[in-house]
């Protein structure tokens, strides 16, 4: 059910809800889905009105589509076979699999189908409304929108992104802007003018060493190919990441000088610590809210649905055992998330420190990017991925290696 502002003609302090999730994108969504459908009276406020354009490159790993349990091909823009390394636009190889890897959605229509599943389990939607303020208070929680409008829940679930005003409301010791992370993207019109190679339409391009802690990527989607850049960038404010993608777009030569569309960017808000605190009290902070995102690849949205789904169980047991949802959350969400993003973290500081070396061992090893695709599809760990580019980098070097590389790997 969507409501309208006729809503507010009622007393707001009567307009009690079980749980209110802030934020309509994926985690946000699941969670809402969830709880919905143990029974609790569940509001989703969203500041934009749906559907609405998402900067992101929507690209879903497998891992992603087992986790979200219904059909969602009819939103599938392509399916991905394999990848396409560069190195600043230049020595490339292929990694393939006979099965799909992941597959590329536009965020617009595929959030739009997530906030259908919440509303369809019983959901409701209050789009068009931004949040103010969050305040515990009276053994609930109080949330502020425009105008002093207020609403009163047990429990809120925080969703809104990188930004999160919720976050940003709580006294928690988290680090909002760890590793200074940006993405900058554009979706260019996939256009006879673009001269894409055709052998490569089920691939990604990811491309490295042009981007400081980071790198390109390009996603060919039914009408748009999704090029942009993202990085760790340590000091934002002397980088320029727009100059970045202008670069990483002359590298590409099958789209024409000045093919480009509008660009936006979006913070990248990395994980960064496994004893990160992403719950207190009656306030749980999921996906980018809760800095669950993955350092060396930048994926966001599977953490953002399994964090929702964990937060969705959280309330669950509360619901169903009296357990206090923020010590199962937090609990649930160290033991299943930050135990592999851990590993992704430290495997990241060394890739990005010695990027060339990292890629031209990955370009040595076929069997490497076997193990890769096989942790990008969830089959297999960080820790094991870490375990195996070590042993490759010490036989690419044949044992002799520098004091800063092994002080480096020693720190994996």
């Amino acid at each position: 059910m969507v409501i309208s502002k006729d809503h507010f003609s009622v007393p707001p302090m009567t307009l009690n809800y079980d749980v209110i999730v802030v934020g309509a994108g994926p985690g946000g969504s699941t969670a809402s889905r969830l709880c919905a459908k143990a029974g609790l009276r569940t509001l989703i406020i969203e500041k934009e009105r749906f559907p609405r354009y998402k900067p992101c490159g929507g690209c879903l790993s497998m891992k992603t589509a087992r986790l979200l349990g219904f059909d969602f091909s009819p939103v599938i823009e392509n399916t991905i076979y394999g990848a396409k390394f560069t190195y600043c636009s230049k020595d490339p190889f292929i990694i393939k699999s006979a099965d799909p890897i992941a597959f590329l959605v536009m965020r617009d229509r595929f959030d739009q189908l997530l906030v259908d599943k919440a509303l369809e389990s019983g959901a409701t939607l209050l789009d068009g409304e931004k949040v103010t303020r969050v305040e515990e208070k009276d053994g609930g929680v109080e949330v502020e929108l425009g105008k002093a409008r207020k609403l009163r829940c047990r429990y809120l679930i925080a969703a809104d992104g990188a930004d999160s005003i919720v976050a940003r409301s709580l006294p928690l010791p988290l680090e909002r802007n760890h590793g200074n992370g940006i993405a900058v993207e554009s979706e260019i019109p996939f256009d006879s003018s673009i001269h894409f190679p055709k052998r490569e339409l089920h691939f990604v391009n990811l491309d490295f060493g042009r981007v400081p802690n980071g790198y390109g990527w390009v996603f060919p989607k039914k009408e748009w190919l999704s090029v942009g850049i993202g990085g760790m960038f340590r000091e934002t404010k002397k980088m320029n990441p727009r100059e970045y993608l202008k670069s990483f777009l002359k590298g590409l030569d099958y789209i024409p000088d000045g093919k480009t569309a509008k660009i936006k960017g979006h913070p990248l808000p990395s994980f960064y610590d496994e004893r990160q605190k992403i719950a207190q009290g009656r306030v749980l902070l999921v996906g980018d809210a809760a800095n669950l995102m993955d350092p060396l690849q930048g994926e966001g949205i599977y953490y953002a649905i399994r964090s929702g789904m964990l937060a969705g169980e959280a309330m669950e047991e509360w619901k169903r055992e009296g357990i206090a949802p923020s010590d199962f959350y937090q609990r649930a969400v160290h033991d299943d998330i930050c135990g592999n993003l851990k590993w992704a973290l430290m495997l990241s500081r060394f890739v990005f420190r010695f990027t060339k070396l990292a890629y031209r061992t990955l370009k040595r090893y076929p069997e490497l990017g076997e193990f890769y695709l096989q942790t990008l599809g969830g089959r297999e760990t960080y820790q094991g991925f870490v375990r195996n580019v070590k042993t490759r980098i010490r036989d690419f070097l044949k044992g002799q290696l520098s004091e800063k590389i092994k002080e480096a790997m020693a720190r994996m």
